[in-house]
């Protein structure tokens, strides 16, 4: 089956977390110090007031209550009991381990060789600031325990994952060091769980799909979990065919790539070229606030109707599971805003026209499309936002018959393609 999304646990997965509490504990006693010093606490009787406290907690308590409730009994046990006091030492914690912690050296390596469609997540019990961290553009979603009131192992989060990530739980695979929170809670919602043993310590509980010690090792796995029945041509007999087109590398080892049977072997510069002398006059722009998961089925659906170009706006990076790997042959630009977007649009004398279901649009069934059309679509469920409906030519909707108020923007998207194909494109050999 393959991997559509992996997840990763946060702590002592990403970024080391272990080895910035003893420092964030040191700078509370030693904040403590600086207001008495004649306060006789110390770090280690911190550590053990944790211990406790963590031990008598209901389970499924927040992190940072345990925190403060740490931090209440250890202050109460050497001095008066003052709520403004622990409300302080807490944030000294969370400042200090919020500004020290560090990810691990094999994390942006390990991000940077995993396939562009792969989609990336976090489901953490912790109480991390992930937006801050240097990896925050390069995760589409953040499931922690204590804003949604699941926590690791319960299998419901990583359900929750799998819905985050429009996928089945078996494309899903999850990234943890702990085996007891990671793999068994990815296992029982039907996901694969894969435990980080950076310790190289003895397995001790139920087996994981897959073991590794570092991350640098998870690539290579999700590609051979990705293997699926061959597609497309093997080698190509010799001799080879003289054609300046053709990869050699291709020829010699045949060509499983997602493309139609007559660019078969071809390089994909040559592919490129090809679609260039052959595209249509009308491009597409989606609006990109939220790293919609339906861009990458745009994109596809753009390659497959022969559009001139993919326009995103807003966010840079854009969820590219849903493409199949087309934008490799589809041109796709990035604007800003929507005012850069149709800048743009105006200097190539394109019509805009929005795609949206909202009062006074008009009817795409009965429009009569220019050639030369950007169509504009919106966010999955927010639509159009406000500045794009204010500034395109004209709002035009979908005709529906059942009761949801909105089909799905990818959805969309193809059906205005397909009306603007039915009116001025001729369908492959036709005559």
């Amino acid at each position: 089956m393959p991997v559509r999304v992996v997840t990763f646990d946060a702590d002592d997965t990403l970024w080391d977390f272990s080895s910035v509490v003893p420092g964030a504990n040191t700078a509370v006693v030693d904040h403590l110090r600086r207001l008495d010093p004649d306060f006789g606490g110390t770090v280690e009787d911190l550590v053990e007031t944790r211990r406790l406290v963590g031990e008598e907690s209901p389970h499924g308590t927040p992190f940072p209550l345990i925190r403060h409730r740490t931090i209440e009994r250890f202050v109460a046990g050497w001095a008066e009991p003052d709520p403004g006091l622990v409300t302080e030492l807490t944030a000294v914690f969370f400042d200090h381990r919020d500004r020290h912690v560090q990810l691990f050296d094999d994390v942006e390596p390990m991000l940077d060789d995993l396939e562009n469609d792969v989609v990336v997540g976090v489901i953490t019990n912790g109480a991390m600031v992930w937006k801050s961290t240097t990896i925050a553009d390069r995760i589409t979603f953040w499931l922690a325990a204590d804003q949604i009131g699941v926590r690791k192992p319960d299998p419901r989060i990583f359900s929750m994952a799998a819905v985050a990530a429009d996928c089945r739980p078996r494309e899903l695979v999850h990234v943890g060091d702990e085996i007891a929170r990671d793999v068994v809670g990815a296992q029982a919602a039907g996901a694969r769980g894969v435990w980080l043993n950076r310790g190289r310590t003895a397995r001790r509980g139920p087996k994981p799909d897959a073991e590794i010690a570092t991350l640098g090792e998870l690539a290579p796995l999700l590609a051979a979990w990705s293997t699926v029945a061959e597609v497309g041509v093997g080698p190509h007999p010799l001799p080879w065919p003289e054609d300046h087109r053709l990869d050699p590398t291709l020829l010699a080892e045949g060509d499983r790539r997602n493309v139609v049977d007559r660019y078969r072997y071809w390089t994909r510069r040559a592919i490129v070229d090809d679609l260039d002398g052959r595209r249509h006059p009308f491009h597409v722009a989606i609006e990109n606030w939220h790293h919609d998961l339906n861009i990458g089925t745009v994109v596809r659906t753009a390659n497959a109707f022969g559009a001139a170009a993919v326009h995103i706006v807003g966010n840079r990076r854009w969820n590219r599971r849903g493409a199949m790997v087309t934008d490799r042959y589809q041109h796709v630009r990035h604007h800003d805003t929507i005012e850069a977007l149709l800048g743009w649009a105006e200097d190539e004398r394109l019509a805009v026209v929005g795609i949206d279901n909202v009062a006074g649009a008009k009817q795409l069934e009965n429009a009569g499309l220019p050639e030369r059309t950007m169509f504009v679509f919106g966010q999955e469920s927010g639509g159009l936002s406000e500045s794009a409906k204010a500034r395109v030519a004209d709002v035009y909707s979908i005709a529906q018959f059942g009761s949801t108020r909105s089909i799905n923007a990818g959805v969309a998207a193809g059906i205005a393609m397909h009306a603007w194909v039915r009116q001025h494109a001729r369908p492959p050999g036709s005559v």
